[in-house]
This record gives C-alpha cells, sequence and structure tokens, in this order.
C-alpha cells in the first residue's frame, strides 16, 4: 500500500494549490493523490472542484459523481456536480442533484 504521508502530502499542496486558484498544478498533485489513493472522496471533491474551474466538465463530473456517492451529506460536493451538470446541458441532473 501507498505511503499515506505522500498521500497527504499531494492532497494537501493540491488543496493549497486550489485555494490559490492556481487549478492546473492543483488537478495534477490531486490527481498524484487520487492515485495513490483511489477511495479518498476529499481528494476527488478537491479535484472535481478544480476541474470545474478550468471548464473540463465532463472530467470534473466523474469524480463529482464518485465524491457525492461517498460524502452524501456534503452540500458543496452535489452544488458543485449540478454546475457540472449544466454546463454539459444535463439540466435534469442538475436539478436533482441541486435538491440532494
Amino acid at each position: 500500500s501507498a505511503d499515506p504521508n505522500l498521500f497527504l502530502a499531494q492532497y494537501a499542496i493540491g488543496v493549497a494549490l486550489a485555494r490559490q486558484a492556481k487549478y492546473s498544478a492543483a488537478i495534477e498533485h490531486l490527481h498524484k493523490a487520487i492515485e495513490l489513493q483511489p477511495d479518498a472522496a476529499w481528494a476527488h471533491y478537491e479535484i472535481g472542484a478544480s476541474l470545474l474551474k478550468t471548464a473540463d466538465f465532463k472530467t470534473a463530473i466523474v469524480h463529482l459523481e464518485i465524491a457525492t456517492q461517498r460524502l452524501p451529506e456534503f452540500a458543496p460536493a452535489h452544488t458543485a456536480l449540478a454546475d457540472a451538470y449544466e454546463h454539459t446541458g444535463r439540466s435534469e441532473h442538475a436539478k436533482k442533484e441541486r435538491r440532494k
């Protein structure tokens, strides 16, 4: 199994870069974090949110769907997924996510 400290480092760097609006760099680190721990729901949320900011809506949906499945009570993940759905013309899916 992967070193949890390496995962945490990649995740923390990715989140910090996202907070600085350096989304491309954030995505790289968050992708590495997900490679180390594919089940990390928060990493999927953070990369999905960053991908949304770069207008990569289809890839954002993949990660945000994982995040919402694993974090069903986390409203920001549902909101981000709804936004991604809206940008890809999936209005009904967006409405459903916004209700969650």
